[in-house]
Order: C-alpha cells, then structure tokens, then sequence
C-alpha cells in the first residue's frame, strides 16, 4: 500500500483574467459541464470556486503523476470536483483503474486572494501496472477533421487505447482504412460501402462491390465487413438499391468468412427482416445501436453484437439506462464512431477514439460494476467478433 499527496495554490484573480479574457474556451478545456454549473449557481464568488477546483485538478495530477506512464494520458476532464449534499468534495477521476485506490481525500480552501487545494491518496497497486486496456470497435480516424494533426493524435491515442478499428463507409473510405492498418500496428479496418455511401446506379454499385472484395484481399487486418446496412433517415428514394448492396455485401462477409458491421438508422423492421433471410454466418456488430428496444431484442436473437456510443452518455437518452441493462456483458462492445457523436462531457467537441472511456463508464455506472470490468469484456468481446489474439 502507497500513499502519494498532492499541493496546489493558485491566484484567484488569475483564474478571473483567464476566463474574462479567454472565456469560453477556457473554460470548457478545463472544467466538466458540472463544475461549470456548480461554480457559475456561486454568482458572485464563482471565481473562487472555479480557482478551487483548477487547484484540486493540479494536485490530483501531483498526487498521481510520477505513476502515469504518460503525464499526459489524463486531461483536466478526465478529473471531476463535485460536493455531495453536504457540501463535501469528492473527486471522480475517469481513465485510471479506480478499483486500485483504497481512498482518496481531498480538501479545498480559499480566501480573498488564493485558493488552496490538498489531495491525499492512499492505493493498493501502482497505477502504472493497473493500466486499463481499452477497444474502441467503430471509429474514422481517415476524416477530413483529422487532415491537420491525424498522426500526432494517433499517437496520443495508442497512449490510452490498446487497439481500434478504423472502419470503412465508402470506397475511398476503405482504403483509408485499410491504409491506416498498414502504418499502425494497433489499428485494424474493416471494408464496405455504407447506405448513405452507394452508387446512383446498379453497374456503378458492382463496379464498386468488386473493388472493395479486391481491397478486402490486400489487408491481413481487415476484420469485417462494413459498415453496411440500410438508412432511411437520409435517403428514402433509393431503398431497393440499399437492400442490393446489404445482401450483396453479406453475400461478400460469407465468402470472405468474415462478420459484418450494420449501420441502420429509422429501418429497423427493414435492416432485422433482411437479416432473417440472408443469414450472416460470422454474425456480426451492431455499430452505435439505436436505443430500440425491439432491435435489440431481435439482434440479440440473431447472435449479434451490440455497440454503444456517445449517446448513451446523452442527457437527453431516457432509454439508455434500460437497453444496457439489456444486453449480458458478452455482447456488448464500445465505440466512439469519432470524429462523431463525442460524449458528455465533451459533446459538440470533435471525438476521438481515448473518449470511448466515457461510454465505459456509462456502462459500468448502470450495470454497477467497475470501468476495469467493462473494459475487459468489451475488449474480450471484440476480439472474439473480429477474431484477434487477446
């Protein structure tokens, strides 16, 4: 058992100089959205408040810095200051096995010109041997909004995810992808044309189902077909031609002996009907799964897996909480779908794959079991349904 503490004071009129100079952005980098609404109901001593918890971050990072294998795998979100209703702190610190800190105490202070903040931690193991490995199973790392810093957020993200998938939407797409896994050892792909990405035509769209088989037979780390499916939110015009290109794709999984990944948005009845007749026989992953109670239920039966996203993590997913319940733990996996769909507390910002912790802890917080626990059936899951090596 080890014991680390942690110091920081700090100006509160500098914390005041940076938000009424920088406002915003300052702001949202450093505090969670319920530090910022706890600090802001302080009205006229919320610069105390808010000076406070950037001291509190400081001394959690001195507390557990020299343990980290990187300073820079925990952000200042990654550590939230709340008070419970008796006005005690507590801290909530996400990315780290929490399962290793037998305690944490943390104290704050402030008077007219400084905050003061004091951690002590008291845990069992070093958290650099306690490291949790993360899957994130659904993500496009080959977007544009990545065209200016791709490489150097790849490598921040093999710091905190052990490996994940880049997954291929159209044609170009897939060969990003499957580019991506060729430079990276940690990255896999998976190749297909996705409903919102199909020819006009039926000529062009075999034209385009040759060459993806083609490109699928290039890469030894293509690990699925997909991400295809059936999308009826953007286009409604071209529904038999959505349904040609599934069925010719599964057609493609099976002869390749691979799984698919589905995509399906407002074709629920559609997207499981099609799956009933045209039997997928390396099943397959149900990407960012729409909180449907009937899909799941139904993709479930199937043999398919369910991945979670983002939205989970949304206020506004009244059903969120039920569809996890739903799915036993060796059937689910977790997903960021990044540069999209970014969870709380990082919503409108653009996602990336070291975010898929947030949905992690979603899980773990409804099932009432630990981050270090989802993470290891999620990562255990998608292995098993791309069939890679633990």
């Amino acid at each position: 058992m080890k014991i680390t503490c942690g110091t920081d004071i700090i100006e509160i009129d500098r914390i005041k100089e940076d938000i009424e100079h920088i406002g915003k952005a300052f702001i949202d980098r450093i505090f969670t959205e319920k530090e910022i609404q706890y600090c802001e109901s302080k009205k006229s001593q919320k610069y105390q408040h808010y000076a406070a918890r950037f001291a509190a971050k400081e001394a959690v990072f001195k507390a557990i810095s020299h343990q980290l294998e990187d300073k820079f795998s925990i952000t200042w979100k990654d550590i939230e200051i709340t008070n419970d209703k008796n006005g005690r702190p507590n801290v909530e610190i996400f990315g780290i096995n929490k399962e290793s800190i037998e305690s944490m105490d943390i104290s704050l202070s402030h008077c007219k010109e400084y905050a003061i903040a004091n951690v002590t931690m008291i845990y069992k193991d070093d958290l650099k041997k306690s490291k949790i490995k993360f899957f994130d199973s659904h993500a496009h790392l080959d977007d544009e909004k990545f065209n200016d810093d791709r490489e150097e957020i790849i490598e921040s993200i093999h710091k905190e995810i052990d490996r994940f998938v880049s997954a291929g939407y159209s044609l170009e797409g897939s060969k990003a992808a499957v580019d991506l896994a060729k430079k990276y050892d940690f990255i896999y792909c998976t190749c297909g044309i996705s409903p919102n990405d199909i020819p006009q035509n039926e000529e062009e769209l075999w034209t385009m189902l040759d060459e993806i088989k083609e490109l699928v037979k290039t890469s030894s780390k293509n690990v699925a077909i997909g991400e295809i499916g059936l999308d009826y939110y953007w286009n409604k015009e071209n529904k038999d031609l959505q349904k040609k290109a599934f069925i010719e794709q599964i057609k493609l999984a099976n002869e390749l002996n691979l799984p698919i990944v589905i995509h399906t948005r407002e074709a629920v009845m559609d997207t499981i009907e099609m799956l009933k007749k045209h039997e997928v026989k390396n099943k397959g992953v149900f990407h960012c799964c729409p909180l449907n109670r009937e899909l799941v239920k139904e993709a479930l039966k199937l043999g398919f897996y369910i991945s979670f996203a983002g939205p989970i993590t949304f206020k506004n997913s009244k059903n969120a909480d039920e569809i996890i319940n739903l799915v036993p733990n060796d059937k689910i996996l977790i997903e960021t779908d990044s540069p999209y769909l970014s969870p709380e507390p990082l919503r409108g910002k653009r996602n990336d794959p070291r975010n898929v912790k947030y949905t992690a802890q979603k899980i773990a917080d409804v099932k009432q079991i630990t981050l270090e626990e989802v993470a290891d059936f999620t990562y255990n899951n998608a292995c098993k349904i791309f069939g890679l090596k633990k």
